[in-house]
């Protein structure tokens, strides 16, 4: 069966005939194949309240095409990864909006973490700066996870981290895919569209009986800051759940180093800054001390450029400062501690590379 893929109603062509049956997004089929599609059926559909469609790729013609939302790298693992298998069964159960699988493989997936004898090797496997509502929730799930692990959670507590990590954003699967990923600065009103994935996410989640109460919650408040200047409520401090407050500053690093087709991924130690900066008003101080005892910048394994030209892979990352990791020089085989040799202090990472192609850099002038 050729891949699907949810559309505006409005993005196929009028006049065109359509060689595949065409269902609305609550699963119903409203046009069957080999018809032309006409301005008439089109009026009729949308008074009907059908607003997306599910189609085939190849089978309609377009007007423009569409960014696929859901763009991912889980291919991208080896198979010694612990978690692909859960990854490969969390991106179909979260493309189906099937809550009950995604509770399914997160639990898996936190049996698998706490299980695991080095939390820190899977936070390093993790890759980053694609696109994808399904890439960006498998990671918070993940970072999240590790940050209970870390830090002493009761195995109950770490597993509805993962959760809530996984089915924080399915909101975003009900939006309209021409705002979703739509290049350039949204209108105040695809603005509010947008933030009422948080409400959508949480009605959803509602209507599923078996989760946790906290995880419907979660989903609600994950963009609650922590002076009350967030969104849906203006919730602030303790009135806010502490595993949203966890999700939050997750949320915002994953999603800052990530690419989307809006904007291009940022250096990790630029978003790094970006989040301390924002240390006890944007986000919880206890959520943000677990988390910058966890989550490094940089982990091992990264390629970098240092301000002095030289490329370095990261060997190991460094709790007490995680801009300043150890590094070896790719050309002389030096290792440079950045945090405790004093030679290296006036040295920075300045770049990520890529298989030596892509590369981001840092922007001093991005706050």
């Amino acid at each position: 069966m050729a891949e699907a893929k949810l559309v505006p109603l409005r993005k196929i062509k009028i006049g065109s005939r359509v060689d595949c049956d065409i269902f609305a997004q609550n699963g119903t089929l409203v046009f069957k194949k080999n018809n032309i599609l006409t301005e008439p059926i089109v009026n009729r559909l949308e008074q009907m309240g059908v607003v997306l469609v599910m189609v085939e790729l190849g089978a309609v013609e377009l007007e423009g095409e569409i960014e696929n939302k859901n763009v991912d790298n889980i291919s991208d693992y080896k198979e010694d990864f612990s978690l692909k298998a859960d990854f490969e069964q969390g991106r179909e159960a979260i493309l189906s909006k099937d809550i009950d699988a995604v509770h399914e493989v997160a639990t898996s997936m936190t049996n698998t973490l706490v299980d695991s004898a080095n939390i820190k090797k899977e936070i390093d496997a993790l890759k980053f700066g694609t696109e994808g509502v399904v890439t960006h929730t498998l990671n918070v799930a993940v970072l999240a996870g590790a940050i209970g692990i870390e830090n002493g959670f009761p195995k109950k507590d770490i597993e509805l981290l993962v959760v809530g990590g996984m089915l924080h954003d399915m909101g975003k699967l009900y939006i309209a895919p021409e705002i979703l990923n739509k290049q350039g600065r949204l209108t105040d009103e695809e603005f509010a569209i947008m933030k009422s994935h948080t409400t959508e996410g949480y009605h959803r989640l509602l209507e599923n009986k078996g989760l946790d109460p906290k995880i419907p919650e979660i989903a609600y408040q994950h963009h609650e800051n922590n002076d009350g200047t967030g969104y849906p409520r203006g919730l602030s401090g303790d009135k806010i759940l502490f595993e949203s407050r966890i999700i939050h500053v997750v949320d915002v690093y994953e999603a800052m180093t990530a690419r989307r087709c809006y904007k291009d991924p940022m250096l990790p130690g630029d978003v790094m800054e970006f989040v301390m900066g924002r240390y006890a008003t944007m986000f919880d101080p206890g959520a943000m001390d677990l988390f910058l005892k966890t989550i490094p910048a940089y982990k091992r394994g990264d390629l970098v450029k240092l301000s002095d030209g030289s490329r370095c892979r990261v060997l190991e990352s460094n709790k007490l400062n995680s801009l300043r990791p150890i590094v070896i020089n790719l050309d002389t085989g030096k290792i440079y501690d950045l945090y405790r040799e004093k030679e290296y202090f006036s040295l920075t990472i300045t770049e990520m590379l890529f298989d030596g192609k892509e590369q981001i850099k840092h922007d001093a002038g991005q706050f």
